[in-house]
């Protein structure tokens, strides 16, 4: 469900399992109902047009899909994204105990970030902005050419 639709104009950027704090700027999207733009399962796809988002950011969303999942995100993400826009995703890194709560399915690091650039129909090329292990956090980026 879409509460309010969201102005696609000159720059449109979309928080993807933004809970009940989307990024300032960003149309929050979440399966849960927390007040955000737009109520939606991102499982379902993006309900947005191919090349409408500048920017898609999302934090600690990923880990919460399995692996077959994650992949068809990141290829709705890649359709939705406009020429030239970036993707930013902050993951919990595989060392940090916080990686293995209860619902979070898949588990992030520097080599399974490089393995979705091995892929034999390489997505795009993801790179690693921000590898925290001390600290907890993976952030990987793309920038859609």
């Amino acid at each position: 469900m879409i509460r309010k639709v969201p102005k696609i104009g000159k720059k449109f950027k979309l928080d993807i399992g933004c809970g009940d704090k989307p990024g300032e700027g960003y149309v929050g999207m979440d399966i849960r109902d927390c007040g955000q733009e737009v109520l939606w399962d991102a499982r379902q796809g993006i309900p947005f047009p191919d090349e409408s988002v500048d920017e898609i950011r999302s934090s600690h969303f990923m880990e919460h899909l399995k692996d077959d999942e994650s992949i068809d995100m990141l290829q709705e993400i890649l359709r939705v994204l406009k020429h030239k826009g970036r993707f930013y995703c902050r993951v919990p890194h595989q060392s940090h105990p916080t990686a293995y709560y209860f619902g979070h399915y898949t588990f992030w690091n520097e080599w399974r970030v490089e393995a979705l650039n091995r892929m034999t129909e390489p997505l795009h090329p993801f790179i690693i902005e921000k590898n925290e292990q001390e600290g907890f956090e993976l952030i990987f980026t793309i920038k859609k050419l």
